[in-house]
């Protein structure tokens, strides 16, 4: 039988060691990349559940009667409907009574204002905004321009934070 040479007689531990070393920091540097893909795709999804929420909180605005909603907010003094107004009843239930003249259900309103999805809390806040309503056109006053605003309750950045305008119109229009 022949014999193999000293030096061929395959990988050295030094040489396997370190192509494991360069496999592992290769490895950790992909599952960075994959960790952070991860958290921006959960955050816009969270972003698409905020702004599905004030899409809803318009619509449900917009389906209200107008004349007391504009009583509220252009009679009254009243920037905002806020979920800060309404208070925890006898059944740990949110109650807007606060706003019955406004809206036809206040119960509703409290769902509206203050969502529960996937386990997560949110605070809607409607703001009407006179500065977008240009009070020469005739059009004027079928319209209340107002900002819906969702952020998460357990979180204050600014990321988790959405913004919807949108106009809440009189049924005459409608």
């Amino acid at each position: 039988m022949k014999q193999a040479a000293s030096g061929e007689d395959g990988f050295t531990l030094i040489e396997i060691l370190a192509a494991i070393v360069i496999l592992s920091a290769v490895s950790l540097t992909m599952t960075g990349f994959f960790m952070n893909a991860l958290s921006y795709a959960k955050g816009n999804q969270n972003k698409t559940v905020m702004v599905n929420l004030a899409r809803n909180a318009l619509f449900y605005m917009e389906k209200e009667s107008f004349d007391p909603v504009q009583a509220y907010f252009l009679k009254d003094g009243h920037p905002l409907i806020t979920p800060e107004n309404c208070a925890m009843n006898d059944q740990s239930l949110f109650d807007c009574s606060v706003y019955s003249e406004t809206v036809r259900n206040t119960q509703t309103l409290a769902q509206v204002l203050r969502p529960e999805i996937n386990g997560i809390e949110y605070l809607v806040t409607i703001e009407y905004q006179p500065r977008l309503l240009d009070s020469a056109k005739p059009e004027s006053r079928y319209l209340l321009p107002v900002l819906v605003k969702v952020k998460s309750s357990d979180s204050g950045r600014k990321r988790d934070i959405v913004e919807v305008e949108g106009y809440i119109t009189d049924e005459a229009i409608r």
